[in-house]
């Protein structure tokens, strides 16, 4: 029970940064979109619920039974139950990187519907655990679907990576040339790199402590903070916003490339996103800036001189 309390504990902290979060986020986003609005409400109160679902098993052990040493080697309805408000979150979680990757990689319907296979059957084997174990009396029993809880986690990690290395890939393919843009996708990359990386390491961190001490309640240290890392991810990648591209456009509104590269960035690769330049004499006093800093001096110029390839 102590593993299952530390849990607790450090869910509650998470789910106190996530409220932070959430009330940054609509205070300084209030043109968002309606259904991005909606999605965040939603993930905080199924949050919320997680929250209270395991909150109540904990008093149920350590207050209630507590002169029942019987009742720690039986499985509650809640934390049974609590499997479903974070399946939930993390899979409209995933869902939302989901439609991300499939914009900006010039909707590639292969990628998108491997992602959304490996969701789909995340969410569909939690719901199918939660049916199972409300039969199981205690926690040895619930060792008969051992092997479902690790395959919910395994497709977790899966969907993860895929997501996070499949964003890192199209924003270093979209690198222009110009340092500003170039910083901002780099940026990017390691924003996103670090969000999926957290969510991954909770499930592996699930799935091993199954493998090696399927007797013990380790996993639920993890199993019980991976929902909240979901929203703080999707608050966190929302919340960014303003910081990563600092006067450029809405990542939202990244589309297929219609920025000047010079020849020689071009020719090398293509670029998959576009990065607005703000004004053109941002980009002419970079671009004079390097030309100068190389021994050559130039004049300011228009960005609509530069050649597009």
């Amino acid at each position: 029970m102590g593993v299952m309390l530390i849990g607790v504990v450090l869910s509650a902290i998470l789910y106190g940064l996530a409220i932070g979060q959430t009330l940054y986020y609509y205070s300084k986003y209030p043109k968002d979109p309606w259904y991005l609005k909606l999605l965040v409400a939603i993930t905080v109160c199924f949050d919320t619920i997680h929250l209270i679902l395991i909150t109540q098993t904990m008093y149920h052990y350590l207050i209630t039974s507590y002169y029942d040493s019987t009742a720690l080697t039986e499985a509650t309805w809640g934390v049974i139950i609590e499997a479903l408000p974070t399946g939930v979150t993390g899979a409209l979680v995933q869902c939302f990187y989901a439609v991300r990757v499939f914009r900006l990689s010039k909707k590639n319907l292969i990628l998108t519907g491997v992602i959304m296979v490996l969701v789909v059957g995340n969410a569909g084997c939690g719901t199918v655990w939660v049916v199972l174990a409300m039969s199981k009396k205690s926690y040895k029993d619930l060792l008969d679907i051992s092997a479902m809880t690790m395959t919910i986690n395994a497709l977790s990690v899966a969907a993860d990576v895929l997501i996070s290395l499949s964003l890192c890939i199209i924003f270093q393919r979209s690198k222009t040339g110009f340092r500003r843009s170039d910083t901002i996708l780099t940026k990017l990359t390691i924003f996103f790199l670090n969000t999926g990386l957290a969510t991954s390491m909770c499930a592996v961190g699930s799935l091993i402590s199954l493998a090696v001490s399927p007797n013990s309640l380790v996993y639920a240290l993890w199993y019980f903070c991976i929902g909240r890392l979901y929203t703080n991810s999707l608050l966190a990648a929302l919340n960014a916003r303003n910081i990563i591209r600092g006067q450029t456009a809405d990542l939202d509104e990244l589309s297929p490339p219609t920025v000047p590269t010079s020849r020689a960035s071009s020719s090398a690769r293509t670029p998959n996103i576009s990065i607005r330049i703000d004004t053109m004499q941002q980009c002419a006093s970079e671009m004079a800036l390097e030309q100068k800093d190389a021994g050559a001096m130039v004049r300011p110029f228009s960005l609509h001189s530069l050649p597009i390839s």
